[in-house]
């Protein structure tokens, strides 16, 4: 396996961003001399961010996210399920700190849990990974010891209900509202009905919000009237939802999905719009997480020759929203980017 740190080399290099956007810059024309294409771009995509040296120790992180990536896991869309399972497995152990699946699970989440996973359904059919990725990840908790009766899945499309008897969801709204501060609505009754959420986005581009990932996720796919908080780009909506008690208290775990990236034309999934990429992000932080894919969206219209989706350091208005108000690390050189090729 290939561990790489992307992060700064010390208090007088150059930052990371500048690092990668002219790292990007340098190989593109060598890497699209070899490899064309949607695969040529993936592999220049990897073989970027996997192309600066660690610092001595992580002073100053105050974030983890970690990347496992696989040029084999994916084809066309045919997730092939072995391959996913080992990077979910790497991805939560290098996460934890711990030696096998099972401990790092047992870190995270509590043997008396009831634990919700929250796919997203918006693309699904054209992206084509979430089935298999929830029989994965089922697959992974039930090996480490968790009741299947004490899972609760939404947005998976059900493919795994008959094969493994997985709680039923509570689909029916609450009765009670919750001020935001930028509005009010209430949860679907899943939220109340579990203890943890495992929160499983895509990566792709957002005509208002520039993008979605794990914050829009779990904002606007949590609520019964999404369409009352897209005003100002979906900011502050999607920070002040996420920070809301229901949320923030069960969070648990974010996993983005980017086997397959939407780079354009977001939150709709067209066919060529969209990147095999072949990489899961794994971190507690949804704010790190949404800003190491926020970097890699715009690596891929990069290679792409696709403009940036604005220009660094400016980044997406709901991240910095989401780190003013306590959610997380919106600040990629404070945070601990780990990637590894399974």
């Amino acid at each position: 396996m290939l561990d790489a740190d992307p992060s700064t080399t010390g208090p007088d290099s150059t930052t990371r961003r500048r690092f990668l956007r002219a790292t990007a810059a340098a190989v593109v024309p060598a890497l699209f001399g070899a490899a064309r294409g949607d695969d040529g771009v993936a592999a220049a995509v990897r073989a970027v961010t996997s192309s600066t040296t660690a610092p001595a120790a992580d002073a100053g992180a105050t974030a983890q996210v970690v990347e496992t990536n696989s040029e084999y896991v994916i084809s066309g869309q045919t997730v092939q399920p072995n391959a996913l399972d080992e990077m979910l497995s790497v991805g939560l152990q290098q996460l934890t700190r711990t030696e096998s699946t099972p401990a790092a699970w047992n870190t995270i989440l509590r043997p008396d849990d009831v634990i919700g996973i929250k796919f997203n359904s918006s693309g699904a059919a054209s992206i084509g990974t979430t089935p298999v990725f929830a029989g994965v990840l089922l697959r992974s908790l039930v090996l480490a010891g968790f009741d299947p009766a004490r899972i609760v899945m939404i947005e998976e499309g059900g493919a795994t209900r008959p094969s493994v008897r997985t709680a039923r969801p509570e689909l029916r709204y609450s009765d009670r509202t919750v001020d935001f501060g930028c509005g009010s609505d209430a949860f679907i009754g899943f939220v109340e009905q579990v203890t943890a959420i495992i929160n499983v986005p895509f990566l792709k581009t957002h005509h208002t919000a520039v993008m979605t990932s794990c914050l829009k996720n779990l904002s606007h796919g949590l609520i019964r009237h999404p369409a009352r908080f897209h005003s100002n780009g979906c900011d502050p909506a999607i920070a002040r939802i996420v920070a809301s008690e229901p949320v923030r208290s069960r969070l648990r775990l974010n996993i983005v999905n980017a086997l397959r990236v939407v780079t354009d034309g977001g939150p709709r999934a067209r066919a060529d719009d969209i990147l095999n990429f072949g990489g899961l992000l794994f971190s507690t932080d949804p704010v790190a997480a949404d800003a190491i894919g926020f970097e890699i969206l715009n690596l891929m219209r990069a290679l792409r020759k696709l403009p940036p989706l604005l220009v660094l350091p400016t980044i997406p208005p709901q991240l910095v929203t989401a780190a003013r108000l306590g959610l997380g690390q919106a600040d990629t050189e404070r945070i601990r980017w780990r990637r590894t090729t399974v």
